[in-house]
C-alpha cells in the first residue's frame, strides 16, 4: 500500500489538539475534573475516562455532571471513539438547554463544530458555528469561550472555506483575548492557526520561528498533542526551505514522542516524512525502513477509520430504519385514527337510524292504539246497528203478522169479498213478512239464502190455498241474492202461483205448479210450470212485467201445455 505525500503536506494546524485545552476555563470544576484535563494533555486518556465516571457518580447537580459529559466527549474524541464521543456532548447539550444556560450552550456547539471539523464533516461543524453566532447576538459571551470561537472559526475558514485572510483574522483575535486573559492554551491554538497561514503565504522563517516557540511552550506546560502537531508542521516547513537535516532531526524526536504516548495518527505522519526525505537524500535503507513503517501505520490507521466509518453508516442506517418504523407507524396510526372515525360515524348513523326506528315504532304502535279503538268503537256501532236492523226486521214482520190478522178480521165482517182477492193480499203480505223473518234471523243481513227463503213462501201459498187441491213443487238450489233482489223474487213467484191457482186450473183435478231456480253457467235460470189448461183465461201480466223490470231480465212464456215462464239473470 502506498500512501501520497500530501498527508503531510497537508496537516492542518491544530488538528487533534483543540480538545486538550477546552476545559482549562472551566474554573468552577471539581479537582478530578481538572486531573483529568491533564491526563488527556499527557495522552493518558483511559485514565481520565476512569476519573471521570467516578467523578459521575460523586456528582450531585446536574450542571456539574453537564461538564463531566463535556470533558468524556473530549476524552472519547481522542481515544477516536466518535460514537461514545458525539454521545457525550449530545448528553451535555441536553442539560444546558434544559437549564437555560446560554453560555455554556454556545461552548458546547463550539465542541461540536470542533469535533466534526476533526472528522472533515466541514458543512456540520459550520452549521454548530451558525448557532453560535446566533447565541453571541443575544447573550455576551465570555472572554475563554470566545477564544475557542474564534479559533474554531479560524481554523474552517482555513481549510474549508480556503480563506486565509479570514483565518488570520480570527486567529489574531483569538491571540489576543489569549494574551489578555493569560489563557496559555489559547495562545497556542491560535499561534498554530497563524503558522499555517505564514506558511500558506510562503513566509517560511516566519511560521519556522512561530512553530519553534509553541514547541518551546509545550515543553514546559506538557501539552503533548499540540507538540506533536507543531513539530509536523515544523517539518514541512524544514521541507519547503530545503533544510532536509532540520526535518530529518525533528522528525525522529517527533516520532520517538509520538510512539511513547502513543499519537498514531503523528506517528504516520512522522514515518511518512523521514521516508521521504530518506529517499531523497539517497539513503534507501533507512526510506525503505520507514517506507514499512509507514505502511504497518497507514494499514493500522486505515482499518480503524473503516471501523469507525462502518459504525458510522450502521448508525444512519438505524436512524433511517427508525424514521422509517416511525413514519409507517404514524401512517398505521393515521389509518387507525381514520377506521376509529369511520366506525364512529357508522355507529352514530345505526344510532340515529335506530332513534328514528324507535321513533317511528313508538308512533305507528300510538296509531295502533288509536285504530284498535277506533275499530271498536265502529265494531260496537256495527253491532249496535246490527241490533237495531235486526231488531227493525223483527218489528216489520210483527207489523205485518199484525196486519194480516187485522186484515182477516175484516174479511170475515165482509161478507161478500171475493175470498181469492183476500188470500192474494195476505200472500202478498206474508210474502213481505217472510222476507223480514230471513233478514231477522240470518247473520248476514244483505243476502238471502234463495232456498230457504222461497221454502218458506211456498208453505205461506200452500197455506192459504189448501182446499184448492193445488200439489206445489219448488226445485231450488241453495243460492244468495241480495236482500232487494230477494224481496223481488219472493213478490214474482208469489203472484205467478195466485194466478195459477185462481186463473188456470177451472175443472180440473190433476193441478200441478213446479217452480226450478238453478244456476246455468254464469246465469241463474228462473222456470215456472204449471198444468192448467185454461191458459187462455190467465189475466195480463202486469204486475209480473213491473216485478221483471225490476229485476232487470227479460222473460218467455209458452202456453202450448200449460203456463211455462222463464229467464235468465247474472249471478
Amino acid at each position: 500500500m502506498k500512501i501520497h505525500s500530501f498527508i503531510l503536506k497537508n496537516i492542518k494546524p491544530g488538528v487533534g489538539c483543540f480538545f486538550i485545552i477546552c476545559f482549562s476555563f472551566l474554573k468552577s470544576q471539581t479537582t478530578d475534573l481538572e486531573y483529568s484535563q491533564k491526563l488527556i494533555l499527557r495522552n493518558q486518556v483511559d485514565s481520565a475516562i476512569v476519573v471521570l465516571n467516578k467523578s459521575m457518580i460523586k456528582t450531585g447537580a446536574e450542571k456539574e455532571k453537564a461538564f463531566v459529559y463535556l470533558e468524556l466527549g473530549n476524552a472519547y474524541k481522542q481515544k477516536q471513539d466518535y460514537e461514545k464521543s458525539f454521545d457525550n456532548y449530545q448528553k451535555a447539550l441536553s442539560i444546558f438547554k434544559d437549564q437555560n444556560l446560554p453560555q455554556e450552550t454556545f461552548f458546547t456547539y463550539v465542541q461540536l463544530a470542533e469535533f466534526f471539523r476533526y472528522r472533515r464533516q466541514y458543512k456540520t461543524a459550520q452549521s454548530y458555528l451558525d448557532r453560535c453566532e446566533n447565541i453571541v447576538k443575544k447573550t455576551r459571551i465570555k472572554d475563554e469561550y470566545l477564544i475557542k470561537f474564534y479559533s474554531r472559526k479560524a481554523a474552517l475558514f482555513s481549510e474549508y472555506g480556503n480563506n486565509k485572510d479570514s483565518a488570520l483574522v480570527y486567529s489574531r483575535k483569538a491571540l489576543a483575548l489569549s494574551e489578555k486573559t493569560g489563557n496559555i492554551e489559547g495562545k497556542l491554538i491560535s499561534l498554530m492557526e497563524i503558522a499555517g497561514v505564514l506558511e500558506y503565504k510562503k513566509q517560511y522563517g516566519e511560521a519556522i520561528k512561530q512553530l519553534e516557540e509553541i514547541i518551546s511552550i509545550t515543553e514546559e506546560n506538557g501539552n503533548v498533542q499540540i507538540q506533536c502537531d507543531a513539530m509536523v508542521n515544523l517539518c514541512r516547513n524544514y521541507n519547503r526551505m530545503g533544510n532536509d537535516a532540520g526535518s530529518l532531526q525533528t522528525s525522529l524526536e517527533g516520532l520517538a514522542l509520538a510512539e511513547e504516548k502513543n499519537l498514531s495518527y503523528n506517528q504516520l505522519l512522522f514515518a511518512d516524512n523521514l521516508q521521504q526525505v530518506y529517499n531523497k537524500t539517497g539513503d534507501f535503507k533507512n526510506a525503505y525502513k520507514y517506507l514499512s513503517l509507514r505502511l504497518k501505520l497507514t494499514e493500522a490507521y486505515y482499518n480503524r477509520l473503516y471501523d469507525h466509518k462502518v459504525l458510522e453508516y450502521e448508525e444512519k442506517f438505524k436512524a433511517a430504519e427508525k424514521e422509517k418504523i416511525i413514519f409507517n407507524g404514524e401512517k398505521l396510526l393515521k389509518l387507525k385514527e381514520a377506521e376509529i372515525q369511520r366506525q364512529n360515524l357508522i355507529r352514530s348513523f345505526i344510532l340515529l337510524a335506530m332513534v328514528f326506528t324507535l321513533a317511528f315504532l313508538a308512533v305507528l304502535v300510538y296509531y295502533i292504539r288509536i285504530i284498535k279503538k277506533q275499530n271498536r268503537d265502529l265494531q260496537f256501532i256495527s253491532d249496535q246497528n246490527e241490533f237495531l236492523v235486526s231488531e227493525t226486521h223483527h218489528r216489520v214482520n210483527n207489523n205485518l203478522q199484525l196486519i194480516t190478522i187485522l186484515i182477516e178480521n175484516e174479511f170475515k165482517k165482509i161478507s161478500d169479498a171475493d175470498p181469492d182477492a183476500r188470500k192474494k193480499i195476505l200472500a202478498k203480505i206474508d210474502s213481505m213478512g217472510m222476507l223480514h223473518r230471513q233478514l231477522y234471523k240470518n247473520q248476514d243481513k244483505k243476502n238471502l239464502d234463495m232456498k230457504e227463503f222461497l221454502a218458506g213462501i211456498k208453505k205461506n201459498i200452500e197455506d192459504l190455498f189448501h182446499e184448492s187441491g193445488v200439489h206445489i213443487d219448488f226445485d231450488v238450489e241453495e243460492l244468495s241474492r241480495p236482500v232487494n233482489q230477494a224481496m223481488y223474487f219472493g213478490l214474482l213467484v208469489t203472484e205467478l202461483c195466485i194466478n195459477s191457482v185462481k186463473h188456470a186450473f177451472a175443472g180440473q183435478q190433476d193441478k200441478t205448479i213446479r217452480l226450478n231456480f238453478f244456476r246455468d253457467g254464469d246465469h241463474l235460470r228462473f222456470v215456472y210450470v204449471d198444468n192448467g189448461r185454461n191458459t187462455g183465461g190467465i189475466p195480463k201480466l202486469v204486475l209480473i212485467e213491473k216485478l221483471c223490470r225490476q229485476l232487470g231480465v227479460d222473460y218467455a212464456l209458452k202456453g202450448s201445455s200449460g203456463f211455462n215462464f222463464s229467464f235468465k239473470i247474472k249471478q
